[in-house]
């Protein structure tokens, strides 16, 4: 989030400036957030996503990869083409029954020289083990996606922070300014409501209910 002290202040309410408060992020404060050692983020333009299937098939074999599309029709023609070139390959994404997307998630937890090719859906809150590499088709939506997508990995003691961007055209290089961005520390603001006008709709029906 890169609006932390508006945020706060919001979250504070009438008793913003009236009490002791500080906001516990040392370092979004004194760095850009949490800049992997170089070499560990890369840009490719493949042309095409069964170039790109190629190069995924061919990398870091006997690892654990997460590979993040831009929409569900992406995920399945990029899992066909996988496992067409004998990669272990799941899907994760919104069409599929929340059942199917469990057990696929299961799955790679338990594997090792896998895929997993998804949607948003695995952007965070899901627990999938440890991963070894994240790889984004084209570019996600906001620097903040990249920034979760990015922290899926170089959780264990001794691994980094990585990402490859596999661009399949020339719109996908986008990811080349989200990533300039992302190194001069700028991530999207978060616009807060004025009044949390949800919270007040349920309490006016519960007591409407009552």
């Amino acid at each position: 989030m890169g609006n932390l002290d508006e945020l706060f202040s919001w979250l504070q309410g009438s008793a913003s400036g009236h009490r002791p408060a500080r906001v516990v992020a040392p370092h979004l404060r004194e760095e850009s957030p949490a800049l992997p050692p170089p070499g560990d983020i890369q840009v490719d333009y493949e042309g095409s996503l069964e170039n790109a299937a190629t190069v995924i098939a061919a990398l870091h074999r006997g690892q654990k990869r997460l590979v993040f599309c831009e929409s569900r029709r992406e995920v399945e023609k990029l899992g066909e083409s996988l496992r067409a070139k004998g990669v272990t390959t799941f899907l994760s994404h919104a069409s599929l029954s929340v059942d199917e997307r469990r057990r696929a998630e299961e799955a790679f937890a338990e594997a090792r020289d896998c895929v997993i090719v998804s949607t948003s859906t695995l952007e965070l809150g899901i627990d999938v083990g440890d991963l070894d590499r994240v790889i984004q088709i084209d570019a996600p939506a906001t620097v903040a996606s990249f920034l979760q997508r990015l922290g899926r990995t170089g959780r264990r003691p001794g691994s980094t922070r990585n990402c490859l961007f596999l661009t399949v055209d020339e719109d996908g290089l986008i990811a080349a300014a989200a990533l300039l961005l992302w190194s001069r520390g700028w991530v999207e603001p978060v616009v807060t409501p004025p009044e949390p006008r949800p919270n007040l709709s349920c309490a006016t029906w519960s007591m409407r209910d009552s």
